[in-house]
């Protein structure tokens, strides 16, 4: 059975029939988008609304994660940028508390240096050091930044830019094999994995559906846990008993 042409392959059709010269824009994809609710101690504390797209051929890079991080009166809104690998090209970062501005991050990459900048009620601070070919960036205190960790780190030990505290780490990406995650009443099978620093302390334990969507991440040493309030879509169905 043919598909049905969408309806900008329909426009750009038209258009190149009447001699117009076609421009249409490039469609996003969206790869994960959801919410997180999150648990300290067995006690929520607050959430994340995250999305991350696929933009191929954009001019600010082929992957584009935002989120706004809620925890109890201080809100961060976060958006990062990468190429088709993972590697940083943009971060930004604001923390609002009581409505007012808490801090301000910003970062992009200058061919093989990182360049950030720090803007608090203290003062401010920048720098730039080298950003290794193959680094991956996740902030520390954003859950869906494990998902480029998963995606392009499974298999090496990356170095992770962490753009708030302007630093640099190594970790090990560990596959843990099958397992099991609750959401609700409801049972899924996932895949388990384990994130560890180059001193093998646990950075991140992680949960993924088959298709690699992420269900859960534990965060050890602040004793959180984050757990997707529903599934993807394209999560399978519920596991049997």
């Amino acid at each position: 059975m043919l598909r049905k042409p969408s309806r900008p392959a329909l426009l750009g059709a038209c258009l190149a029939v009447a001699g117009w010269p076609v421009s249409l824009p490039a469609q996003s994809r969206v790869l994960d988008e959801g919410t997180f609710s999150l648990f300290v101690a067995g006690t929520r504390i607050g959430r994340e609304d995250f999305s991350i797209r696929a933009a191929p051929g954009a001019a600010d890079g082929a992957y584009i994660a935002q989120a706004n991080v809620l925890r109890g009166e201080s809100k961060l809104t976060v958006r990062l940028n990468t190429d088709s690998a993972g590697f940083p090209l943009r971060f930004t970062l604001d923390e609002t508390q009581d409505g007012l501005t808490r801090e301000t991050i910003s970062g992009e990459a200058r061919r093989d240096l990182w360049s950030g900048r720090a803007i608090r009620p203290t003062g401010e601070r920048a720098r730039e050091f080298p950003l290794p070919r193959g680094s991956l960036a996740a902030e520390p205190q954003v859950i869906h930044h494990t998902w480029f960790l998963l995606t392009f780190g499974e298999g090496r030990a990356p170095s992770v830019l962490h753009p708030r505290s302007l630093t640099m780490e190594t970790v090990g990406i560990e596959d843990a094999g099958p397992d099991r995650v609750s959401l609700g009443l409801r049972e899924f099978v996932a895949r388990k994995w384990l994130i560890r620093s180059s001193g093998g302390m646990m950075v991140r334990e992680a949960w993924t559906d088959l298709e690699g969507h992420l269900l859960r991440v534990r965060i050890p040493d602040e004793d959180l846990d984050a757990l997707r309030d529903e599934p993807p879509a394209e999560t399978p169905a519920p596991a049997r008993a």
